[in-house]
């Protein structure tokens, strides 16, 4: 097993969990249940306002996917929780592939989610640092997928702590080696745990970080901008009214997990396809998905060594994601872009 990582007590933990799993076990049976009246009602909808394209009940059935997914999580773990410890951590991470690419499978069928992935082997041997763009809750699997599924490979992912609210991703979080971070807690008690993640990576494994930290839709990024705006952060306003389709990536994080390991290789993992649906407005709009959701990932420029030329690096690297992203094009980008 992996060294866990986390800034958590454990009573917290052990209380989130008295309601998160009993929620998580009672939400797809309530479904269930409610499906005979809640179903014709947004078919009904769906028939006068959109009769093509059916997006409210398409969106009943992506809730329903994945309520019955966190039950599919809780059997996997438990299966798994019980082997030798040696045995442990590589079937755990098998668990999450099945997960993962069951979700996709069925958000395939009810949402037209489908994705055109890179070739996977250019993504390097070692540590590859990815940096990467999370625009909506949809996305969320694109890096289990790659990893687990298609690459085969360990990945350690750090994620927003909200998250353990869902027990899939509480239960397996932890025991794969991701870690949860706090906003708003102790920025440095948070940075040294990064740092404790960097040291446990596993040979051939990738750290996988967000760094905007939030969606990029109209209200954050007025908001961001507003909060850099106070801060006096003038490069990162500038940076803001540039960008079109991503949020100016907070360095904190990725700068620790890039000095921590030397011998990581900066890699930024992008999609276009899923820049409308962040919001429920967007995603109804949106459903189903016409077109493959495009995955690409790319080796950055070599960082500086000097804390405020890798701020710029990343802002570089962040502005070279963007204009991949509103070209329309399925290449990389090119380095001298």
């Amino acid at each position: 097993m992996v060294d866990v990582v986390t800034s958590e007590r454990r009573a917290r933990r052990y209380i989130r969990r008295a309601f998160s799993i009993p929620l998580a076990l009672a939400v797809a049976p309530l479904m269930v249940l409610l499906s005979p009246v809640v179903f014709p009602v947004l078919l009904l909808i769906d028939l006068f306002t959109a009769p093509r394209r059916l997006p409210l009940t398409r969106l009943g059935g992506l809730a329903m996917v994945f309520a019955f997914h966190e039950w599919m999580a809780m059997f996997l773990y438990l299966q798994r929780a019980v082997l030798p410890q040696e045995n442990r951590w590589n079937a755990m991470r098998e668990a999450m592939g099945i997960w993962s690419g069951s979700l996709h499978k069925w958000a395939g069928y009810i949402a037209g989610l489908q994705f055109d992935w890179a070739e996977p082997s250019t993504m390097p041997d070692g540590h590859p640092l990815v940096i990467a763009r999370h625009a909506s809750n949809i996305d969320a699997i694109i890096p289990a997928s790659l990893f687990a599924g298609i690459l085969d490979r360990p990945a350690h992912h750090v994620l927003k702590n909200e998250l353990r609210w869902a027990p899939s991703m509480d239960l397996f979080g932890p025991p794969l080696g991701n870690y949860f971070v706090q906003r708003g807690k102790d920025t440095d008690a948070e940075l040294r745990q990064l740092e404790r993640l960097a040291d446990i990576v596993r040979p051939d494994g990738s750290l996988v970080i967000f760094p905007e930290g939030t969606f990029s839709t109209p209200e954050t990024r007025a908001k961001v901008r507003a909060s850099l705006a106070r801060k006096g952060e003038l490069e990162a306003v500038a940076l803001s009214d540039e960008l079109q389709a991503l949020l100016p990536p907070k360095p904190a994080g990725v700068l620790t997990l890039l000095n921590a390991r030397p011998d990581c290789v900066p890699m930024v993992l992008a999609h276009r396809g899923l820049d409308n649906v962040a919001s429920f407005k967007g995603l109804r709009a949106s459903l189903p998905l016409r077109e493959p959701v495009v995955v690409r990932w790319w080796p950055t420029a070599p960082p500086p060594a000097d804390r405020d030329g890798q701020v710029r690096w990343l802002q570089d690297e962040w502005r070279r994601a963007d204009r991949w992203i509103i070209s329309g094009s399925n290449e990389i980008p090119a380095l001298t872009d």
